[in-house]
């Protein structure tokens, strides 16, 4: 018998906060490529990574999170003494930093894989780790995102990136992104596509299902239909001067309708509608109910995201899978996750989103095409095939041992 046949299975370790609730995109990605990883053959034991002071005898909101994720995924919580107290624990995250001891000391080698699914994770002392990396917004536009968010990662996303043994992305555009920024050798790289379910995004979702949704949001005739949190890289100033481009009788019969949290940074956003005089033409609908998202979506005229710059781009695939057609950017993931299945539009330029608009709203026969070749190309991206990938980059990670770099590196900026 080989020593790689002999050898133990090791546990999967999850690092939790993708799972805390309210889940957003990156918990629901991290939550259904597990559930799909269990059914794998040969998948390694999952458990999640908690740590408590050991003199501490009471349940802080961190243990509370944890038990409720626990109860959730029915994984258990893989409990370690650590070494320094709750108090200074929250001090030191309310300051963006992060305790700098590592969390395997004791133990044992080749037992463990750690799995940090939210870009960082703590560090190690002889344990591999495999990370998940989204997009370089911190890198691209720190400008236009919280500052908080941009000066955490700055300071601890590259030492998780020395650390880790294997390195997810979310697509090939992040793949050749994370090889410029940090000369990530693409052998160390796995790209494991998002996927939707498709029992939820479908064509056919019953007509009361679509007009309970449709009452519920007060929207009576046809729409056009965005979808994202309203935050700068989403280019809703850009999409809401194209919108005005339209023609009038367009816009009468083709309101737009906009889903998501409010976001930050969007006083352009609500001033750009106003400056036009289209507060009666456009509806934010505000943060919408997960099972609203496919009946909106599905209702819909077209679907638009002219978005600066994405990871991947979920709400383009969900609108494929439901058989709207769909305009977007020529940039990045998006171009890559919508193929030819899609009418691309530069994000930069007003008017050719609302040519990309037009385009769709006024020929039935590119509708219908984009809508067919839409439900085809989302049939690519399915969480069993995406799982696959995922436990043989934990394989890869466990052969390969690690970390990569010791701990002490990680404390460096």
């Amino acid at each position: 018998m080989s020593p790689a046949a002999s050898r133990p299975i090791p546990e999967l370790v999850v690092e939790p906060s993708a799972l805390f609730p309210p889940l957003s995109g990156v918990g629901y990605y991290t939550r259904e490529l597990l559930r799909t990883y269990e059914t794998i053959p040969g998948h390694f034991p999952v458990r999640i990574l908690g740590s408590r002071w050991h003199f501490k005898p009471w349940q802080g909101p961190l243990d509370i999170h944890l038990d409720r994720v626990s109860r959730a995924t029915g994984y258990a919580v893989d409990l370690q003494a650590k070494l320094t107290p709750s108090a200074l624990d929250s001090r030191l995250r309310n300051r963006n930093l992060r305790p700098p001891f590592p969390v395997d000391l004791f133990t044992a080698p080749g037992s463990r894989v750690f799995f940090y699914p939210n870009y960082v994770g703590p560090p190690l002392c002889q344990s591999p780790s495999v990370s998940v990396v989204y997009d370089f917004s911190y890198l691209r536009f720190p400008h236009i995102l919280k500052a908080k968010s941009v000066d955490y990662l700055r300071r601890y996303l590259p030492a998780t990136l020395r650390q880790a043994t294997r390195i997810v992305v979310i697509s090939e555009s992040i793949k050749l992104e994370l090889m410029k920024y940090f000369k990530i050798p693409a052998e160390r790289i796995a790209v494991v596509y998002p996927a939707i379910d498709r029992s939820v995004f479908r064509p056919d979702i019953p007509w009361a299902a679509r007009d309970l949704v449709r009452r519920k949001h007060g929207l009576a005739g046809d729409y056009i239909f965005s979808l994202s949190t309203v935050e700068p890289r989403k280019n809703f100033p850009r999409l809401i001067q194209a919108y005005a481009l339209l023609p009038e009788s367009v816009r009468a019969v083709y309101p737009l309708v906009v889903a998501g949290g409010k976001g930050w940074k969007n006083e352009d956003v609500f001033g750009t509608i106003r400056r036009l005089g289209l507060e009666r033409q456009i509806m934010f609908l505000g943060y919408i109910d997960e099972e609203d998202r496919a009946p909106l979506m599905r209702e819909a005229a077209l679907f638009v995201l002219p978005s600066l710059y994405e990871g991947f781009g979920m709400p383009v695939l969900e609108a494929m899978a439901c058989g709207t057609p769909v305009v977007t950017s020529s940039r990045g993931a998006l171009a890559e996750v919508g193929g030819d299945a899609v009418v691309d539009v530069d994000p930069l330029e007003p008017e050719d989103i609302a040519r990309g608009l037009l385009s769709v709203l006024e020929s039935e026969a590119l509708a219908r095409r984009l809508a067919q070749a839409g439900l085809v190309r989302a049939q690519a991206f399915t969480w069993e095939s995406s799982a696959r990938v995922l436990a043989e980059t934990f394989a890869q990670a466990a052969a390969d041992g690690g970390p990569r770099k010791s701990f002490f590196f990680f404390i460096r900026k």
